[in-house]
């Protein structure tokens, strides 16, 4: 999906691993070497702009065929 791959590397690291892999976020923070309340952080800012993203294409995809 265009929309995760535009995402910053940090942002999308932990959507990937929470998500794909199942993994808790104290998990990923062992992981990755940052605190869970990061991983929670970044995990919930990634959702927000992957949210906005997939609008705005919505939008986009709304308007050419009006």
């Amino acid at each position: 999906m265009k929309e995760i791959d535009a995402l910053p590397d940090g942002y999308r690291v932990i959507l990937n691993l929470y998500l794909l892999d199942n993994m808790s976020h104290e998990e990923i923070a062992e992981t990755l070497n940052i605190s869970a309340g990061t991983t929670r952080s970044q995990y919930l800012r990634a959702k927000a702009r992957l949210r906005q993203q997939m609008l705005r294409s919505d939008e986009r995809r709304t308007e050419k065929s009006i």
